[in-house]
């Protein structure tokens, strides 16, 4: 491992070469530098959080006290029954695997760690690819979404409001495909959790996860609005 970055956002401690794929990939698309490594890494190596598969056959003090304990921890368990005893150790969070991305996205925002390289809201080139090139097509298609969008948006918070996992899935679903039309990454992922969440029925992040998209198409639109005006 001596070709390891001397930096990133997140690393990942897991055996299973399956699950570091899926790991690296997902943290990947939602902008983190990610280091993904079988074994805790001999040199010394600074990140913002790591994730660590928890051996259950192991001590779970021993395996967590390998890693910088002022970073957070997300231990990566096989089951529920391992959650507290690996939080008892001094993790700051767990996951069960296999993991989706919407759960990732939740524990990542109550824990507050963002990547630290932002992504452009939108991708200029991908959108101007997709148009070939002709600016009158795209601002139609701006047009469109931005007269849909508090519409849209009031679906999401009327869905939650109303704890209507069914509604939520539909309003993200809807407002995913929109933006996709624009290669905004960040807003895409916010609404992909949100879908996400409503197809498991489960909610509690709703409220964070929508305001965290309500952020990042303000960013969409101030993007699209910039390069609209270039014309």
């Amino acid at each position: 491992m001596d070709h390891l970055p001397t930096s990133c956002d997140a690393l990942i401690i897991d055996r299973n070469p399956i699950h570091r794929h899926l790991l690296c990939a997902l943290l990947e698309q939602m902008g983190y530098q990610v280091v993904a490594v079988p074994e805790p890494p001999e040199k010394a190596l600074s990140y913002r959080f790591a994730m660590m598969d928890i051996d259950e056959c192991e001590n779970f003090e021993q395996q967590i006290a390998r890693t910088q304990s002022d970073i957070p921890i997300i231990g990566l368990v096989s089951h529920e029954k391992y959650d507290q005893p690996c939080l008892n150790a001094g993790a700051a969070a767990t996951l069960i695997r296999p993991v989706r991305a919407d759960q990732i996205f939740a524990v990542l925002q109550s824990l507050n760690v963002s990547a630290s390289l932002q992504t452009p809201p939108i991708d200029i080139d991908r959108i101007m690819t997709r148009v070939s090139g002709r600016k009158q097509i795209l601002k139609k298609m701006v047009d469109i979404f931005t007269e849909e969008l508090p519409d849209q948006i009031a679906a999401l918070h009327r869905a939650i409001d109303q704890q209507s996992p069914e509604d939520l899935r539909q309003a993200a679903h809807a407002l995913k495909g929109s933006v996709a039309n624009f290669d905004a990454s960040a807003a895409y992922e916010a609404a992909f959790a949100l879908e996400q969440m409503g197809k498991s029925n489960n909610l509690n992040q709703a409220p964070a996860t929508c305001q965290t998209l309500e952020h990042e198409l303000s960013a969409v639109q101030n993007a699209l609005k910039e390069l609209t005006l270039s014309f």
